[in-house]
């Protein structure tokens, strides 16, 4: 279901627009404004009035998702590749140990699977029979990926929808028990060790949530340590025991997380560098490839452009808001988030930098640099009484021109990136 074009539909109204951009009067004004924003699909037009002099500028979105706008994504991924990896240097692995974590939701239903580790693959052909619905419990096609049945149930009525948005609500709340239970288990072995963690939410196709993190043991100058096999065995063994009792349309119920957690140890550079890749991938993905409304009424679901196992997330969400409303009142207010309702990233304070710190130096970097103040940027920019005005570029065609720039800017800086990390290959050559 993945969205791979960026860049839109070039129809009629857009090439017009294009074009018009183009050739227009004010086109190298614009340009440089939208260069100055880092070719930001969705600016934030801001100006002030000194003096009679009106100027604009455009601030970035910062929106993470590639589908929205490419160029802020990419600086997010990047933001993101530097606090792990910051976090992973030789000097804050020293006399320390490292695990990637998965953390999964648990099954929910069968549902329907492409198998990346095998493409040709058919989705479940092993299994025979029917439902309690007479519905199918098996599959045997090969679903390739990007199909909208990929992550649908095989039986509607069979899949555990309450279940499936209650853990989605109460996910954060299940890390949270997660890593205390980790830092109990590492206290109880080592009472001077410290665990900090980055990590990452990724949605699955069948729109439950999981968790890809990094955890971080610190062995304090007083404390008998803990080594690397043992603080992945714990950290493990915490995901086994995390718990949270939530209310349910029948009384209570106990959340957990799923059976499948994989705990890799982090052992050298190549190792870390990847890892960091992975994770910065990952947070530019968006929930859905659907463009959705950020407020859907309950009314409007079965309107929506998007798979019936979408609209049924939607639906038990609204009905959960009605039925329990003090405790599930804002679920109302999640139906484009399909009830998530944490923060794609997140860290502990002592696990490395933080975003806040990246933008504070890329903001110290472009003020002692002038960058073609004649075309939207200026120096002072952070010190003046900026209104704002709009965001978004006028025209499709206008957009079409900033993404173009951004995805060219993009492929300039991997082709860079590659061709050093060539040279520096063959400078080590004997």
């Amino acid at each position: 279901m993945a969205n791979t074009n960026l860049l839109g539909t070039l129809d009629p109204d857009t090439l017009a627009g294009l074009v018009a951009a183009a050739s227009s009067t004010g086109y190298e004004d614009w340009w440089g404004r939208v260069r100055s924003s880092g070719y930001c699909a969705h600016p934030i037009h801001l100006t002030r009035t000194l003096a009679g002099r009106t100027t604009t500028i455009y601030a970035r979105c910062e929106n993470r998702r590639e589908t929205v706008c490419p160029a802020c994504s990419d600086l997010y991924a990047l933001d993101t590749w530097h606090i792990v990896t910051g976090g992973l240097t030789p000097e804050r692995l020293t006399d320390a140990a490292a695990v990637f974590v998965t953390l999964t939701a648990p099954s929910f239903g069968a549902v329907h699977a492409h198998h990346a580790d095998d493409p040709a693959g058919s989705c479940r052909p092993a299994v025979t029979g029917t439902c309690t619905h007479g519905g199918a419990t098996g599959c045997s096609m090969t679903h390739p990926s990007g199909d909208p049945a990929v992550g649908s149930p095989l039986c509607a009525d069979c899949y555990d929808y309450e279940a499936h948005i209650l853990t989605t609500w109460w996910f954060p709340a299940l890390w949270n028990r997660y890593t205390r239970t980790l830092r109990r288990l590492v206290s109880r072995r080592a009472p001077g060790v410290k665990v900090s963690f980055v990590k990452v939410m990724e949605m699955q196709a069948r729109l439950a949530p999981h968790y890809h993190a990094i955890l971080r043991a610190n062995n304090g100058s007083d404390a008998s340590g803990i080594d690397p096999e043992t603080f992945a065995t714990f950290a493990a063994a915490a995901a086994s025991m995390a718990r949270v009792e939530v209310p349910a349309t029948f009384g209570t119920v106990t959340l957990r997380l799923g059976a499948q957690v994989d705990v890799q140890p982090l052992t050298h550079e190549e190792q870390t560098r990847r890892v960091g890749g992975y994770l910065a991938k990952y947070v530019t993905k968006g929930i859905t490839s659907a463009a959705l409304p950020a407020r859907i009424p309950a009314a409007n679901i079965d309107l929506l452009p998007i798979p019936a196992h979408h609209k049924r997330v939607m639906s038990t969400l609204a009905r959960l808001a009605t039925l329990i409303p003090d405790a599930y009142a804002g679920m109302a207010d999640r139906l484009g988030t399909f009830g998530w309702r944490g923060h794609t990233t997140t860290k502990s304070r002592a696990f490395s930098t933080t975003m806040t710190a990246q933008k504070q130096h890329r903001a110290a970097w472009r003020a002692a640099h002038t960058i073609e103040p004649n075309h939207g940027f200026e120096s002072d920019a952070g010190d003046a009484d900026w209104e704002y005005v709009c965001s978004g570029h006028k025209t499709p065609g206008h957009r079409y021109l900033a993404v173009t720039a951004a995805l060219k800017h993009r492929e300039q800086l991997r082709t860079a990136h590659t061709a050093n990390d060539v040279a520096g290959q063959r400078q080590g050559e004997p």
